[in-house]
């Protein structure tokens, strides 16, 4: 029962180690939960934007200054 469970569990860890670390040199591989057949992990494109209101252009050349001095 849950020496049963505890005993499975660690079997499966030791397997999904062993096979990523055979593949490290790749992407990691992501496993569903009784499925044996590793899939690549999609890639992610990510982008990420400050909106920031300024008051005027003075203020907003003010701040670009303080942040991208040239």
């Amino acid at each position: 029962t849950l020496d049963k469970t505890i005993s499975s569990l660690e079997m499966q860890l030791a397997a999904t180690r062993a096979a990523q670390a055979t593949n490290l040199n790749g992407p990691p591989a992501v496993t569903n939960q009784g499925a044996e057949i590793p899939r690549e992990r999609p890639k992610v494109f990510f982008v990420m934007g400050i909106i920031t209101a300024f008051s005027s252009r003075k203020r907003r050349d003010s701040i670009r200054d303080t942040w991208m001095p040239q």
